[in-house]
């Protein structure tokens, strides 16, 4: 696998997670109560790990 594959594939596998993880945050504020707080973690926690991936590279 070349490296623009390489790259194309992280960068469209991490759009896929910010989509998903921005649905969960969503969705959870929609929901009142624990399930919605977990599913709103769950998003936030995912947005969090793609932006220290992101960041990663340039420390």
């Amino acid at each position: 696998m070349d490296d623009f594959t390489k790259n194309y594939l992280r960068n469209l596998l991490m759009l896929i997670v910010f989509i998903v993880g921005m649905g969960l945050v969503i969705v959870g504020q929609k929901n009142i109560g624990a399930p919605g707080l977990g599913l709103m973690l769950l998003g936030l926690a995912m947005l969090i790990g793609l932006l220290w991936l992101h960041n990663r590279k340039y420390k």
